[in-house]
């Protein structure tokens, strides 16, 4: 994939069970909070996929790890992959070969940690530009906290796709998360890394050299 440029990413915040229909709940490992969102993790994946198809330098990650004891080996990202494979692709089936997975983050800065060092590894290059499809309450944390932590100067996108309808809930404690990440950037000490540790139950880690900040 030598020439790609440009990394679409659409980082997973659950698994889905690679069965039933993904727009239903039934079908995810869902945590209690997140009961009514699998359609817009949906809309999020087809975000992905629209962008991608519209730039021929993009690379499309999907993004997140083995996240769930119930469903053991099973990646977010590899969930995300097959359910724009269950639409088709969203009539673009030429971003099928262009689509990757990232099956190691844990969290929202590993998401796009993992998946700058994962571009790299694929293309021989870090991208020239950066776009995020996902949750418009995570812009923040995202575009701006990672950002800066990862050191990251080129060009970096955020396309806030949709927010969920308990988005004032959602809000405080998305204000607790930045709150954390803006005192521990990296996620290096308590509570982040204690966060990650309980959504690891298999244990699998990334190449030693994706570790570093880039």
């Amino acid at each position: 994939m030598i020439g790609l440029t440009h990394l679409v990413l659409v980082p997973g915040h659950a698994v889905w069970n690679m069965r039933d229909d993904p727009a239903l709940d039934s079908s995810w490992y869902l945590k209690p909070f997140q009961n009514g969102e699998p359609h817009y993790f949906v809309e999020h994946i087809e975000a992905g996929v629209r962008t991608a198809a519209a730039d021929v330098e993009a690379l499309l990650m999907f993004s997140g790890g083995a996240t769930d004891p119930q469903a053991g080996p099973r990646t977010e990202a590899l969930g995300y992959w097959l359910i724009a494979e269950w639409h088709g692709w969203w009539g673009s089936p030429e971003v099928r070969g262009r689509a990757v997975l990232e099956e190691y983050a844990l969290d929202s800065f590993l998401n796009v940690q993992y998946s700058l060092h994962r571009f790299r590894d694929i293309t021989g290059a870090w991208p020239e530009r950066v776009t995020v499809c996902g949750w418009g309450f995570k812009q923040r944390r995202i575009a701006q906290l990672h950002r800066e932590a990862l050191g990251w100067t080129a060009p970096f996108d955020y396309l806030a796709v949709n927010d969920p309808p308990n988005l004032d809930l959602v809000k405080a404690r998305e204000a607790d998360t930045c709150a954390q990440f803006e005192a521990d950037p990296r996620g290096e000490m308590t509570p982040i890394a204690d966060k990650r540790r309980a959504r690891a139950p298999l244990g699998y880690a990334p190449p030693a050299h994706w570790k570093a900040m880039r």
